[in-house]
């Protein structure tokens, strides 16, 4: 057991909760085969270790505490790098000031809202199925902190409600005291200012994509090995033997067995849409993708609509040959445009961006950041007019012209004064509610163990 006592004697609370756990434990041990024999004694089930106003604190409260911590780092993106100890230590101090703070509402006879606690959390319990990608994957994860699905709930319910209880204290005995001066707010924007936001370049781009196409004579190999395929499957042979022997994928051991998908899951869109169409059992018709050809048999489907798919996969390999073949096509679109001919008529003849062609090649207005890294360098310095070199990218090459840059420009204090108003008075209501929580610590018992 945690060491309860300070100066002086505990509560009564304190005790009962100390000898309840005490005698649970006991009595779980007594229903263990052999409790009763030589060497057998109390099985630990769970310790206290804090107590705030006569409320306890336990290690399962704490363990799960850290286990969401950590969960909810990794679907932001983030890792725990802190010590186990000092993770413990954090979750603690956050459990402690949470109950101080739920002891003060109460105090002040405030409530909180349940239905809208359990609407918070099923919107959150959602945007987790939505990141692992589905609901078993997220049991899964749950079970490898420890935690079943209702167990995550009841924790999210307590930290919804300690959210909504700290809200209450802000509202009620924080916010009024603080006060944001217009002095303040343009100290803060001085002593901040290499940290202020800033509006990137935009441009309104128009492109031209020409695609790297495999050789006549790979296309032609390629189609007589998809008839040999559909040959071995119309004789009734099982999918699976013939992936085996056929496909040129890593899922071909397997029997082409590549997994449970959902809608948005799929690399490719006609992938998708030809999954999406069969009926279990039903054999594709060849669906060519920027990897290659492939042929897709639905396995099974499952009661949220997924699909269990097999393939059988044939790569589509390209040549140097082939990409200097569409470069050339790109150069020559391109000099036709510097010779004068509009580049609306050219993308329009020329490019397969499906996109963008049938718009003369307008792609829209993009702030120059927002692109990625390949055309952020082909567009860093390219004029309003300009039109550019061949960008080679995995989609083929590209050539694009400017239609309209606007410079970037650091925003004023102006632009940002509400902004930064709201910033000053976090950074104030945050160092009073410390204050506020270190005054109840006076007001409330707080033990922790020792």
């Amino acid at each position: 057991m945690s060491c309860l006592l300070r100066m002086g004697s505990p509560s009564r609370s304190a005790l009962v909760l100390g000898i309840g756990l005490l005698l649970g434990a006991v009595s779980a041990g007594a229903q263990q085969p052999g409790a009763g024999q030589s060497g057998s004694g109390p099985r630990l089930i769970d310790r206290i270790v804090a107590i705030v106003d006569e409320e306890p604190i336990l290690q399962s409260d704490l363990d799960r505490e850290i286990e969401v911590f950590r969960l909810e780092k990794e679907y932001g993106g983030e890792k725990v790098t802190a010590a186990p100890a000092e993770v413990r230590k954090e979750m603690l101090q956050r459990l402690i000031e949470n109950k101080l703070i739920i002891a003060a509402a109460k105090q002040a006879d405030m409530k909180v809202d349940a239905e809208a606690i359990g609407q918070s959390v099923d919107q959150k319990i959602q945007q987790y199925v939505e990141h692992f990608g589905s609901m078993e994957k997220l049991e899964v994860e749950l079970k490898r902190s420890g935690m079943s699905l209702d167990d995550y709930k009841r924790r999210m319910r307590t930290q919804m409600r300690d959210q909504q209880y700290l809200r209450l204290v802000v509202g009620k005995f924080i916010r009024p005291q603080v006060e944001v001066m217009e002095n303040e707010v343009r100290a803060y924007y001085q002593e901040h200012l290499a940290e202020m936001p800033t509006d990137p370049d935009s441009l309104t781009i128009a492109d031209i994509l020409v695609t790297v196409q495999p050789s006549v004579e790979v296309r032609r190999q390629v189609q007589a090995e998809v008839g040999r395929i559909q040959a071995a499957l119309a004789t009734g042979r099982d999918f699976a033997s013939v992936a085996k022997e056929y496909s040129l994928g890593p899922a071909a051991k397997r029997g082409g067995r590549i997994g449970t998908m959902g809608k948005g899951e799929l690399f490719d869109p006609a992938l998708e849409t030809a999954a999406f169409s069969l009926k279990v059992g039903q054999i594709s018709e060849p669906v060519v993708s920027s990897r290659g050809v492939h042929l897709l048999h639905l396995d099974a489907v499952t009661e949220d609509g997924r699909r269990t798919l097999s393939q059988v996969f044939l790569p589509i390999t390209v040549s140097q040959e082939d990409v200097a073949a569409s470069k050339a096509k790109c150069e020559a679109a391109r000099r036709r445009i510097l010779d004068g001919e509009a580049f609306a008529l050219v993308a329009a003849e020329v490019s397969e961006d499906p996109a963008s062609a049938r718009s003369g090649g307008v792609l829209g207005s993009f702030a120059l950041t927002d692109l990625s890294r390949n055309f952020q360098e082909a567009l860093q310095d390219a004029r309003e007019g300009d039109v550019t070199e061949p960008l080679l990218t995995p989609a083929g090459w590209y050539v694009f012209k400017v239609l309209e840059r606007r410079e970037g420009h650091m925003y004023t204090f102006e632009e940002l004064k509400d902004n930064l108003r709201q910033a000053v008075e976090s950074q104030k209501i945050e160092k009073a509610l410390s204050e506020y929580v270190d005054g109840l610590r006076d007001r409330f018992f707080v033990d922790m163990e020792s």
